[in-house]
């Protein structure tokens, strides 16, 4: 019987109800819910006016991102259903159906699978233009995915409308080859965005608005700063070396040990809640500091939840933190227990991070639930070595009651030896015989088979169960937290486990003699046993102890078991939104929240991690100088829904703890952005000064590690179809860099890696293709890697190449005027840093890209691309097909998937697809 949708769960669908009720025409009203957002403000009187304040925004960019997908139906992944059934759920607002999917359905853009969240579109057809879904007598029809049902095949999906009334007279049974198709289309995942609507909407159960209330004004006289009651004189020494020693064994300098050591020691106050900033400028060592962190709140068994914007966030910390436990593990694995990871398993893409499967949290859940049988293992074990022949025994009485055969057991247990049906010593003396003699000569042949048989039930009974408990063990002292299987008990673990080994070895030796030597007496395996009385009781002593300390809860239920999992956990990672899943009755409290790319994080989403109950201290790691947040609604990034609650705290004035060291760059790379963006705050670290990290790639001073390459004759294209702007003639140029490296690659076989970056996606797919046509040598030692700016952001690589597009005399270049954008692109390199641009159109505007060509100027970094002859023959070539395709008529343009009559050129003039960027 399926259960009723509780009050508090109609409640957090609210915003659901709301997508409901637009009309196609409503979504694909641009203006329809912009009057509504209004600018949220730096301060706030109280958590009503601080809540309220994220909400219209979050409703625009709902139906943004609606609108947007909406328009691109025809391109979106699909499933055919094959039953649709009324659920008999009762709901309050929405009707509730049953679908199932067709698992063999494959479209052009992959198989499409429903997840829970999913706001999907039903129709009939398969859609060419978003018309498709709304025509006559086929009514616009979504729904929501409320759950999935992998057990029955089923997923639970909400509607406002009636599947009667779209398609009569019944879709119901969508069976036989002449009935009507029906259709699923995804639309976009509404999880997150149901997830803040319940956080600012106060429907998180337990929820605390401790943390929240800090927040408001921020005028608190510390912003940021230790308690001074906790931390003077000689409570700040105290409070100091209860976790110095942790951090120092690290390996960290000074600004790192500071950030660590100030956040760590405010556990120490137990009166006032704090938040702390760590500033993290590009290669400082963030993620360093951020799993050491984590790392002395581990050691300190502080409960503590660590959260991130993206699921790759949350992966990276946590395989940094687990490489930092790993390397202090005395017992293998022991201590995984205490570290949990969750999260959408599907979606995380776990294979690249192998070793976290140890602690991400649905493997955990599977290995503990294979365990249930650790307790009767374990019994069965003792109570075989304390006296094997009352077990068999046992056994045999259980054969007479007709629960297993000797017979059976005999067959099961010894596969390679047929058995004939064993007969005990009191079945043989009912049976009557004509002689003493022939009854004597029974007796001994039936007595002898009776030892044979107790000997092999003993070593089958003793094997299995030995390979069982080393399997339930070292699944026990991976996955259980520590705090329910002490240190101790481990060691005896690793004993029993040898002694038994021993044991194993020792018998199966005796019973090898006992084969070989075709043995006549009455000596059997068991007597052989019962000489090992010293092996046996140390054996028996440790895992009594075992028995007595180690017991999982009565729990057979996988839910039951997550929970019991991440009650128990010292340090939980997941995504900020996914943190909801820690709202639950009985749930043990966070003491600290700790939020790395803090600035990445939308300030409405980090509401929810926020409000968890127990939580007294925050820290936000990250730098308000990069990218933000992605905001699809222009009007929702003017009124500042991008914004993250670093960047407003950092605008208030709180103390940020800046690591000023970076390990990425060459200095002569590091130095524009560090004296642009961090007012040369910024020191490089001894490593990178070195000669040997200047490498060289190619010849010339224009492939110096700094270099500014003047692309004067350029011209930008904004192809029909949008995505941006292009320019073939850097993309030709950028083409041919590669190639150039490339030949130096198979000439020197040294290692390297290549990022090209542009802030356009029809830029970044232009150069996709040229590359492409390249054919690069497939090589791990050599790797291209073709991205927009957002798409770079976190990551780095041994030369980056920039290409600016940009090439016209009105001071517009739009999109590269953002700071922070052009502050990701310019700190990625390693080695070398070349950027590709038109001296004249950045010059023009009073911007960033101006500081920068009069900074390559000055330094001599300033290059001509015609002063490098391959180059300029490579953008002189595109520059001709681009006059010679300006020149043809009308009719010439229609083949323009072809071969240049003129030239011979083989060129492309459309898109295969759209690389995944936010609006511009």
């Amino acid at each position: 019987m399926e259960r009723s949708y509780s009050a508090k769960e109609e409640e957090g669908l609210e915003l659901v109800k709301t997508v409901f009720s637009w009309t196609i025409k409503d979504v694909l009203n641009d203006n329809l819910c912009k009057d509504k957002v209004q600018k949220i403000p730096q301060r706030f009187l109280s958590t009503t006016a601080y809540f309220n304040s994220f909400i219209p925004s979050l409703i625009e960019e709902t139906h943004s991102a609606l609108s947007s997908s909406l328009k691109g139906v025809s391109r979106a992944p699909f499933c055919e259903i094959s039953s649709v059934e009324r659920s008999i759920t009762p709901t309050k607002n929405f009707l509730c159906y049953q679908i199932s999917v067709k698992r063999t359905d494959i479209d052009v853009n992959g198989k499409y699978e429903p997840e829970a969240g999913d706001l999907i579109a039903f129709t009939d057809i398969k859609p060419k233009t978003v018309d498709d879904l709304d025509r006559p007598k086929r009514e616009y029809h979504i729904g929501y995915v409320h759950a999935i049902k992998e057990s029955i095949g089923k997923i639970s999906i909400l509607t406002s409308k009636s599947f009667n009334m779209y398609n009569a007279p019944r879709l119901y049974a969508l069976k036989g080859d002449n009935a009507p198709k029906l259709y699923a289309f995804h639309l976009l995942n509404l999880t997150t965005n149901v997830r803040i609507w319940k956080a600012l909407n106060s429907q998180l159960e337990g929820a605390s608005i401790s943390m929240i209330r800090k927040v408001l004004p921020a005028a608190d006289s510390n912003k940021g700063e230790n308690c001074q009651l906790c931390f003077s004189g000689e409570n700040h020494s105290v409070a100091c070396s209860s976790v110095q020693n942790v951090i120092l064994s690290q390996n960290l300098n000074e600004s790192q040990k500071d950030a660590v050591l100030s956040c760590v020691t405010s556990k120490e106050c137990h009166h006032n809640d704090t938040i702390k900033l760590i500033w993290g400028p590009p290669g400082t060592g963030k993620t360093k500091t951020v799993a050491s962190l984590l790392f002395s709140l581990l050691k300190l068994k502080t409960r503590t939840l660590a959260c991130a914007p993206t699921n790759c966030a949350v992966l990276e910390a946590a395989a940094r933190l687990q490489n930092l436990v790993k390397e202090s593990l005395e017992h293998d694995t022991y201590g995984f227990g205490d570290i949990v990871v969750f999260g959408n398993k599907s979606r995380m893409k776990l294979d690249g991070y192998l070793g976290l499967h140890d602690v991400f949290l649905d493997y955990r859940v599977d290995n503990l639930f294979k365990c249930s049988g650790w307790k009767h293992s374990l019994e069965s074990m003792i109570k075989l070595l304390e006296d094997p022949k009352e077990q068999y025994g046992l056994c045999m009485r259980e054969e007479e009651s007709g629960i297993m055969s000797l017979e059976e057991f005999a067959k099961q247990k010894n596969s390679q030896e047929k058995t004939d049906n064993a007969l005990t010593i009191e079945h043989f003396l009912k049976k009557k015989y004509t002689s003493i003699e022939e009854q004597y000569l029974l007796y001994k042949d039936e007595k002898k088979k009776s030892i044979k048989i107790q000997g092999q039930f003993f070593m089958q009974r003793f094997c299995s169960n030995r390979e069982e408990l080393e399997v339930y063990m070292r699944t026990l002292h991976k996955n259980l937290p520590t705090s329910l299987i002490p240190c101790e008990e481990i060691k005896k673990m690793y004993e029993a486990l040898d002694l038994l080994r021993s044991l194993k070895t020792s018998l199966h030796k005796a019973k090898l003699k006992q084969t070989s030597n075709d043995c006549e007496d009455e000596n059997s395996l068991l007597d052989y046993y019962g000489s090992l009385s010293i092996e046996k009781e140390e054996c028996l002593l440790r895992l009594r102890s075992l028995s007595r300390t180690i017991s999982l809860p009565n729990i057979s239920d996988k839910y039951e078991i997550a929970k019991f999992c991440l009650m128990n956990a010292r340090l939980i990672f997941c995504t900020a939104a996914s943190s909801t899943k820690l709202f639950a009755e009985g749930m043990t409290r966070i003491e600290f929240l700790v939020i790395d790319e803090a600035a990445q994080l939308k300030e409405c989403e980090s509401t929810i991690p926020l409000q968890l109950p127990g939580v007294h201290h925050v820290i936000l790691i990250g730098d308000e100088r990069q990218l933000p947040a992605v905001v699809k609604s222009q009007a929702s990034e003017e009124a500042g829904y991008g914004r993250s609650l670093f960047e407003r705290l950092v605008s208030l004035g709180y103390k940020k703890h800046l690591l000023n060291v970076q390990y990425r760059m060459q200095p002569s790379i590091s130095f524009f952005p560090n004296n642009e963006f961090y007012e040369g705050q910024l020191s490089d670290a001894p490593f990178v000064r070195e000669v040997s990290y200047n490498r060289r790639f190619l010849e010339g001073k224009m492939y110096a590690s700094y270099s500014f390459i003047n692309i004067a004759k350029g011209k930008e294209h904004k192809p029909d179809r949008g995505y941006g702007w292009k320019n073939m003639a850097e993309a030709a140029a950028v083409s041919k860099i590669i190639e150039r490296l490339e030949n130096e690659f198979l000439s020197t076989g040294k290692k390297v890696s290549i990022g090209v970056i542009s802030p356009y996606n029809a830029q970044v797919y232009e150069i996709q293709e040229r590359i492409k046509q390249l054919n690069l040598v497939s090589d791990p030692n050599f790797s291209v890697s073709v991205r927009s700016v957002d798409g770079f952001q976190g990551g780095e690589e041994d030369i980056i190449i920039i290409s600016t597009v940009r090439s016209n005399g009105n001071a517009n270049i739009s999109f590269i005027f953002n700071r922070q954008r052009a502050n990701v692109a310019l700190t990625r390199a390693r080695h070398c840093l070349w950027i590709l641009g038109n001296e004249n159109a950045l010059s023009s505007s009073d911007s960033i890209w101006k500081n920068l060509v009069l900074d390559a100027k000055e330094r001599e970094c300033f290059h001509e691309a015609d002063d490098d002859k391959k180059l300029s023959k490579a953008v002189e070539e595109v520059l001709l097909v681009e006059l010679l395709n300006e020149s043809e008529t009308p009719f010439k343009k229609l083949s323009i998937g072809g071969t240049s009559q003129t030239t011979g050129t083989t060129f492309r003039g459309s898109f295969r697809g759209r690389p995944r960027m936010p609006r511009w």
